[in-house]
């Protein structure tokens, strides 16, 4: 692309999405609120040189940034200071809202039905998978009842969620969206972008970080996490809320991952069943709220 003020090329990333309905994308959305993270430290985030809107698509172009990706277990004390710091920003962005603004968030927000009718929030679909697990392994008996009583609970820790401090919430902390550059550690691909809760990221990141690593691991990587994350968090916000909430999402993300019929088959084909139940164990004995 060449800047006509200028005469300059610029490396751009053009994005389309594909329109449902003429419905506007949320990353679209949430790129015309773009300079509510200008004034990040701990993330970087390449710079949004404008949206297009057609009946049918809309087009986001972004700055292109070289880097590599990182190793997702050493950056996580960097990454708890950046989820922190778009807590921080995007909650006081969202408290100014205008009327126009109110709306539009409104329809963002994580708890509408359009959002939670997705595959991915509702593990209980997957169990039948467990109960077949039951008749092959004695170690998965009872398993099934156990985790189908989770869904009691989080729907507890989504009443208590809906009613706690809002931000704009990334959802999607996989290596591919991450990668460091000689700016800082980039932070990319708004396409899960909600308006969610404070903690729902960290639930985001940890999830990604336990569906890689053996339990012992993913402990290591989450406590240090959760120090820095606790440390960064803005003293606005109540981080007991922020760590259920942070739970909560960890939780909804890690069963439907853990309970796929691929996942049970990739660690039948590893030989890695005794790590799997382990995994099943620790999710079972996750604090959630119990009124």
């Amino acid at each position: 692309m060449t800047d006509l003020s200028t005469g300059a090329t610029l490396d751009v990333v053009e994005k389309s999405i594909r329109k449902v309905a003429f419905i506007t994308s949320l990353e679209s959305r949430f790129y015309r609120e773009r300079d509510v993270l200008a004034d990040s430290v701990h993330f970087k985030h390449p710079a949004c040189l404008g949206v297009i809107e057609t009946p049918w698509e809309s087009l986001i172009f972004t700055d292109f940034v070289q880097g590599r990706a990182p190793r997702m277990a050493a950056i996580a004390v960097n990454v708890a200071r950046g989820i922190a710091e778009i807590e921080t920003l995007s909650s006081l962005h969202l408290q100014r809202a205008s009327r126009w603004q109110a709306h539009k968030f409104w329809t963002m927000d994580f708890f509408r039905p359009w959002y939670l009718l997705r595959s991915r929030f509702n593990f209980e679909r997957f169990l039948p998978s467990v109960e077949k697990l039951a008749k092959q392994d004695d170690h998965f008996i009872g398993l099934a009842e156990r985790l189908r009583a989770l869904s009691l609970a989080l729907r507890r820790a989504a009443g208590e969620a809906r009613n706690s401090q809002r931000c704009f919430s990334h959802m999607d902390y996989l290596r591919k969206n991450l990668f460091l550059s000689p700016q800082g550690l980039q932070l990319i691909d708004w396409s899960e972008v909600k308006v969610g809760r404070v903690g729902f990221d960290g639930g985001a990141y940890l999830s990604a970080i336990f569906r890689r690593n053996d339990l012992p691991g993913f402990i290591e990587v989450r406590d240090e996490f959760l120090q820095a994350y606790i440390e960064a968090l803005d003293e606005r916000f109540d981080r007991q809320s922020a760590t259920l909430n942070l739970n909560y999402i960890f939780l909804l993300n890690s069963l439907w991952h853990c309970l796929r019929p691929e996942t049970i088959a990739e660690y039948q084909q590893k030989e890695k069943m005794p790590s799997l139940r382990e995994k099943y164990d620790y999710l079972l004995t996750l604090p959630l709220p119990v009124k």
